[in-house]
């Protein structure tokens, strides 16, 4: 089976330095790219790129397509007002900076119901909070909603993706939605099934999240379906396999960009399997 192209929008990420990123996406002949714009294991401002880095950056990025990836800590619904806050906080900042390089977003998953009780309780305080965080963004500036998979994490299915893009009441042009397949897969959704793309279509129609639909996640996954373990395989070396071909030849998903969370060697076997 082989991708419908003529748009191969398939790239990896690549941790900084920003400058490094236009080389690397030459050597793969891609213009998609993920990286990050802070120490992923931190809110505070660590890590961010220097100044000259991110005009190294700006100067080489010409017709380039890519998001950053938000902090692993944040979580909007977290009890800990520390957390909580500083979770606004620290997308706000990313969010904006991604904006000024020319970025499409920051994307960030949805959080956990640790601490709460009631589930539905958990993705409203997670639509309050980025009601907070839109405020404050600006012009151009967006954040992207990513689902889950593991323990008691939140936006598991697409119908809480969409529970908390509704609430929040999120433009498009503030708001956007990342689906991660290995997510998916992991959550309970079989992606490995020959109907899977159709069935995935009609819920993000269902959850009215077409409109806010970004990019993909494009993992394969090593753990089996319904095993909530976040373990990203090399598309093709996992659970998924030719799903993700599936899914990329569905009309819904087919022009979206792609990102391979892989280790750079493991992203060029993996668009080498999605080329066909």
């Amino acid at each position: 089976m082989t991708l419908p192209s003529p748009s191969l929008r398939i790239g990896p990420h690549v941790a900084p330095p920003l400058a490094r990123i236009p080389p690397i996406l030459t050597g793969f002949s891609s213009s998609v790219f993920q990286t990050v714009l802070r120490d992923e294991k931190r809110l505070a401002k660590l890590g961010i790129p220097d100044e000259a880095d991110q005009e190294a950056f700006k100067a080489a990025n010409a017709g380039l397509w890519g998001i950053a990836h938000a902090s692993m800590l944040t979580s909007l619904a977290s009890p800990d007002p520390r957390i909580r806050n500083g979770s606004v906080g620290a997308l706000v900042q990313d969010a904006n900076l991604a904006a000024s390089l020319g970025m499409a977003g920051v994307c960030f998953h949805v959080g956990y119901q640790k601490g709460h009780d009631d589930r539905e309780f958990a993705l409203a305080e997670v639509a309050r909070k980025l009601k907070e965080v839109f405020k404050k963004l600006k012009p151009g500036a967006r954040v992207l909603l990513e689902n889950g998979c593991e323990g008691s994490e939140l936006g598991q299915t697409v119908e809480e993706v969409g529970t908390v893009a509704r609430l929040s009441e999120g433009s498009p042009e503030q708001l956007g939605v990342v689906l991660d397949t290995c997510h998916l897969h992991v959550a309970g959704f079989d992606l490995s099934a020959s109907d899977a793309p159709d069935r995935l279509a009609e819920q993000v129609h269902a959850a009215g999240l077409a409109p806010y639909l970004a990019a993909l996640h494009l993992n394969d996954a090593r753990e089996p379906c319904g095993s909530h373990r976040d373990r990203h395989a090399v598309p093709g070396e996992g659970t998924i396999g030719e799903g993700l071909l599936r899914l990329r030849a569905q009309p819904l998903f087919a022009s979206l960009p792609a990102i391979l969370e892989t280790s750079l060697e493991g992203a060029e076997r993996g668009i080498d399997f999605l080329k066909g």
